[in-house]
């Protein structure tokens, strides 16, 4: 009897070890086949926008809402209002009041200061207009990035000479677009900002702004806008 116990366990023993689950089909190729639609209640969220799924190490999967360190989109601004750049060799912080994406709530829209819930690695992407610069015939020379207010030093920038008027077949006042992608590490605990600085040549109107939109007689669309990306 004892033997025969032995036997049956060796013939079940490869179908539990090696079995195959399949759900809508009698056919499964993988441990766990569906045939049709999954829906994981865990992963659900209050926001009414689908979002990508990401995995965690012990393979869990995950998304942005329910899990602070997955990654994806957390914050994009946009700038509300033109920001005059009317002084010389000056610093002016970047205050994105216009709000479209702030998953975690790390963006403080009045002081204009991020600051990220987990350390991890970021995209930071900046595209923005500087415009309404008349001068004909001396250039403007543009720092922009992000600023590290705790350790007080930049952690990202990028400077840029801007030349607005001196063909004179371009109007007066016109928009030059720029734009920055980098990667970087952030520090939870850390606040960052977004600043410019400006440096001008002697006895010039320093009438350049950093612009919130750009408009034409084709229409107008919002322009100077940042975004902060968890990849890692």
């Amino acid at each position: 009897m004892y033997s025969k116990k032995i036997l049956i366990l060796f013939l079940i023993c490869p179908f539990i070890l090696f079995s195959q689950v399949g759900i809508g089909t009698t056919n499964p190729t993988k441990e766990l086949d569906v045939n049709g639609n999954i829906r994981i209640r865990g992963l659900s969220n209050t926001s009414g926008s689908t979002t990508p799924v990401s995995v965690t190490s012990d393979g869990t999967l995950v998304t942005g809402f329910n899990e602070v360190t997955a990654p994806g989109i957390k914050f994009v601004g946009f700038l509300s209002n033109d920001l005059s750049l009317n002084l010389d060799y000056n610093f002016k912080d970047i205050i994105l009041s216009n709000e479209l994406l702030d998953v975690l709530n790390e963006y403080n829209n009045t002081t204009g200061r991020y600051s990220p819930t987990v350390n991890g690695y970021y995209k930071i992407s900046m595209d923005f207009d500087i415009g309404d610069y008349s001068n004909n015939s001396k250039d403007l020379d543009i720092l922009i990035g992000l600023w590290d207010f705790t350790d007080n030093h930049w952690v990202l920038r990028r400077t840029f000479k801007h030349r607005d008027n001196n063909n004179s077949g371009m109007g007066s006042g016109r928009n030059e677009s720029y734009g920055i992608t980098n990667y970087l590490q952030l520090i939870q605990g850390h606040s960052y900002g977004f600043r410019i600085f400006t440096d001008y040549e002697n006895s010039v109107t320093r009438d350049a702004k950093l612009k919130s939109s750009n408009s034409g007689s084709t229409g107008t669309s919002l322009s100077t806008n940042f975004s902060i990306e968890k990849v890692l």
